[in-house]
């Protein structure tokens, strides 16, 4: 018993400095001791020890047999861990010279360096078959390294760009590469090298030959070929469609002008009817147009609330020149036929294709929150943001310049009928900002 405790602490000590498993076994094959290092497998210590190595789930006879035979010898073996996974190994079977433990057997765990393996092995099958579809595919295929070394690009790669194979191989990638892109292409592969994105998807102008720009359309990712890193990607030649697209874009810039230019052109008509408020409506929109920067609006909103303000008194070419021209304050009659001008607005406007809204703009721009304004009497959320601030800027531009009526009002009359007023005709958010335009940005009409 003296010999046993005495061989038993000599094996402990030794095996805590192993990092490997070990098992002690006696001529029987059953095992006598095992080290710590049997938790790496799922396996508890206490549920080896004792037990026949031939009835332990951890190797197979076929592989005990092997091991047996080749006393000495380090042979590969898989290993089924407590959990039932496969674990591989190098092992090793010594035969010892001691009254009781007969054999000793060693483990090397090698599965992560078999998982690297394989994974090794399926990056390297990935690029030899990049390499293979590579030559027929009608995209272009490139591989370049860390270096932007091109290691390989395919025959649709060369004809996007116009240089042989033995002309691209062996260059850098940014040689190839219009100036303004190449800083693009440097930190997308950067981030891609360095694991920080997985798959880049851009843009890129390539140069030809000749130095005619070719804009393409690159995918590309990470992938492992010969041991180091490389980027595998395709190109896709898209100039056509970016030519079509910047042609489709001037085409409708020229729309847009033109349109523009139209309802420039329709607003003057109410100024030729009643040349005294001449470039009322364009002082409207360029208030109504900084109000609404100033609110946050999105440009397409914007565009609306310009057009709007534009065309919001088209209506009264419907009203007699004499009315609008009065020195005087109107009469109700003349007042009822001056308010009906937004209804004939509306149904001019609407019948332009789009214009759905700009038409409902332009009929509300007499309303006010407390319901006292006309056509329709509406109040509150009933009326359209965009409505709000054309009226307030209607209001101030109105009061601050001369009518046949009255004389110019001075800046201080157009605050305290905004402030007096404020929630109760006018929307809050509106009037504070357009005070702040007139006190403190000193926003004047044109």
């Amino acid at each position: 018993m003296e010999h046993t405790k005495n061989f038993s602490d000599r094996y402990r000590l030794i095996c805590k400095k192993i990092p490997c498993i070990i098992l002690l076994l006696d001529k029987e094959k059953n095992i006598i001791e095992v080290n710590e290092r049997i938790k790496d497998f799922d396996y508890k210590v206490e549920d080896i020890i004792g037990k026949n190595l031939l009835n332990l789930p951890l190797l197979n006879q076929k592989q005990i047999e092997n091991l047996f035979n080749k006393k000495g010898q380090s042979i590969r073996l898989e290993i089924l861990s407590g959990n039932n996974q496969i674990k591989y190994v190098i092992g090793e079977l010594v035969e010892l010279e001691e009254e009781i433990a007969k054999y000793l057997i060693i483990l090397h765990d090698i599965s992560g360096e078999e998982d690297l393996k394989t994974k090794l092995k399926e990056e390297e099958d990935l690029v030899h078959e990049w390499f293979n579809i590579g030559e027929k595919s009608i995209a272009g295929i490139y591989i370049y390294d860390e270096d932007f070394n091109i290691i390989y690009v395919n025959p649709s790669f060369c004809e996007i760009i116009d240089y042989s194979r033995d002309e691209i191989i062996g260059k850098k990638t940014y040689e190839f590469i219009y100036e303004e892109d190449i800083n693009l292409h440097k930190e997308l592969a950067r981030k891609r090298f360095s694991g920080e994105i997985d798959i880049a998807k851009f843009n890129l102008r390539f140069k030809k030959r000749n130095g005619e720009i070719r804009y393409c359309y690159a995918v590309g990712r990470v992938g492992k070929f010969k041991g180091k890193k490389v980027i595998l990607g395709t190109l896709i030649d898209i100039t056509e469609r970016i030519e079509l697209e910047n042609k489709l874009k001037e085409e409708h810039h020229l729309l847009e002008r033109t349109l523009t230019g139209t309802i420039y052109a329709i607003s003057k008509i109410v100024e030729v009817k009643d040349p005294y408020t001449a470039g009322h409506q364009l002082n409207v929109a360029k208030l109504s147009e900084t109000i609404a920067k100033e609110l946050g609006f999105e440009e397409n909103k914007i565009k609306e609330i310009l057009y709007a303000s534009l065309l919001h008194d088209i209506g009264k070419i419907s009203v007699p020149s004499e009315i609008l021209v009065l020195p005087r304050k109107l009469t109700t009659i003349e007042y009822t036929i001056v308010k009906t001008h937004p209804i004939t607005g509306y149904n001019i406007i609407k019948v332009i294709p789009n214009f759905e809204k700009i038409a409902e703009i332009v009929l509300q721009h007499h309303e006010r929150l407390d319901g006292s304004g006309y056509p329709k009497g509406i109040k509150g959320d009933e009326i359209l943001i965009e409505t709000r601030i054309i009226s307030v800027s209607d209001v101030v531009e109105a009061m601050i310049n001369h009518r046949p009526y009255r004389p110019a009002l001075s800046l201080d009359d157009v605050i305290d009928e905004l402030l007096k007023n404020k929630e109760i005709k006018y929307d809050k958010e509106v009037v504070d900002i357009c005070i702040y335009l007139l006190t403190k940005k000193n926003f004047k009409f044109t």
